[in-house]
């Protein structure tokens, strides 16, 4: 049996990723080489397993919108009520501002607070006071985020042959749940060379000063900030983001609004093709929520035989 089938599929992922089973070749090896080019993992709306949706790599999404359930089993979603679902591969794709990326629910461009989830996922949290997405910060909102946790993880390359443009200090941030960060920086180490890296704790309110460039273990630490974010997917639910970019259409001392403008990238990655191999790779794969399964309404025969049964199980029972 293949050890991988006692390990969270995040993991395996990774791991796959980290000791080159992309080559992979038969047997346990083989499956572990597909876990990096898929992974699947449930949308709970409810405690009950019977209450998910499932959340695919390379999925086109789509289909219908469906309602979170609420007051389930004494448990009430935070969420219950919103519409989910129904967004699809080709509006995963938003801008640098945050809010961006919506297929649909947009009534109010100074907040995200109270949207729907298009694409399934949770929005990102820059915390309390941050266009209303502290909606989705706290601890214990952690504990039921779809995918996990908030985390990062960085994206390099030391593969200068691949890249021979590429600069030393070019070094992206990827932010979003743990599940989808895992698979994507094990995909982006298969098709865009990139040295593969563990997620670390996403901390929003970290007092995080400009990297030191001399060391890179600080590139990779780096703590994001709104203004460096350079790209929005997944209804603002996930973002790439570079150390360089300062966007101050993105300050909290401004005129904030999520369909904000936002400043040119440093030539020093605006052309970079390792970039553009990054984004068109979470846009290809960045894990979506399935098309939701319409319930067909019950047949003429199968509401005649619910009948019969009921009436014959009735019978029985005064019989005996």
């Amino acid at each position: 049996m293949c050890s991988s089938l006692f390990f969270p599929p995040s993991f395996i992922v990774l791991l796959a990723a980290l000791i080159g089973f992309v080559q992979a070749g038969d047997g346990c090896e083989a499956s572990n080489a597909k876990a990096v080019r898929s992974i699947r993992f449930k949308l709970p709306l409810t405690p009950s397993s019977m209450d998910s949706q499932t959340v695919s790599s390379w999925s086109k999404g789509g289909g219908p919108r469906g309602i979170i359930p609420s007051n389930v089993a004494d448990f009430t979603n935070p969420f219950a009520g919103r519409e989910y679902a129904s967004g699809n591969r080709d509006n995963i794709l938003g801008t640098r501002a945050y809010g961006s990326g919506y297929a649909y629910g947009v009534s109010d461009v100074s907040t995200i607070r109270g949207r729907p989830f298009p694409h399934g996922m949770w929005p990102i949290s820059w915390g309390p006071g941050y266009l209303g997405g502290d909606e989705y910060w706290g601890d214990d909102l952690d504990l039921i985020r779809p995918g996990g946790e908030l985390g990062i993880v960085s994206v390099s390359t030391k593969l200068t042959d691949e890249w021979p443009t590429i600069g030393d200090n070019e070094v992206y941030t990827m932010i979003g749940d743990k599940e989808s960060l895992t698979f994507m920086i094990s995909d982006l180490v298969r098709i865009c060379f990139a040295k593969p890296a563990w997620p670390l704790a996403f901390d929003p309110l970290a007092n995080s000063s400009f990297p030191d460039l001399t060391l890179f273990s600080s590139l990779t630490s780096y703590q994001p900030k709104p203004e460096n974010v350079i790209q929005y997917y997944r209804s603002s639910s996930f973002a790439l983001a570079y150390y360089g970019y300062n966007n101050t259409f993105a300050l909290p001392s401004s005129n904030l609004t999520t369909n904000h403008d936002s400043l040119s990238l440093p030539y020093t990655i605006a052309e970079s093709p390792f970039l553009h191999c990054i984004n068109d790779t979470i846009r290809a794969s960045l894990p979506l929520v399935d098309p939701l399964q319409q319930k067909k309404p019950l047949s003429k025969g199968a509401i005649a035989g619910i009948v019969i049964g009921s009436v014959a199980g009735a019978v029985l029972a005064v019989l005996y």
